[in-house]
């Protein structure tokens, strides 16, 4: 799998496997505190191998909130998900409460 993290904050970037995508997702819970999660997903739209999911996340720390919608980009190849691209409403937003 590769998952294409957006912003520039201590998690942006290409991470290539499970244990790449693991080691994020475990260290993005640790910053927020295990709040971090997808509140809402809306729609979900399908073209060919790709799907678009409309969500909302959110989290929150000490004196912080990340409150948002965003788009996730899924590429699918024989029913498993393989590449990743998300997009957020707030990069600015999302970057002040990742951090560098």
């Amino acid at each position: 799998m590769i998952w294409h993290q957006p912003g520039n904050n201590q998690f942006s970037g290409t991470k290539n496997g499970l244990a790449e995508f693991g080691a994020m997702m475990g260290g993005m819970m640790k910053v927020a505190g295990d709040s971090f999660a997808i509140t809402h997903a809306h729609r979900f739209l399908a073209n060919g191998n790709l799907v678009a999911i409309e969500i909302e996340f959110a989290a929150q720390r000490e004196g912080a909130r990340l409150d948002q919608p965003g788009i996730d980009l899924l590429r699918v190849q024989d029913g498993k998900i393989v590449e990743v691209w998300l997009f957020s409403s707030n990069p600015a937003q999302e970057d002040a409460f990742w951090g560098k």
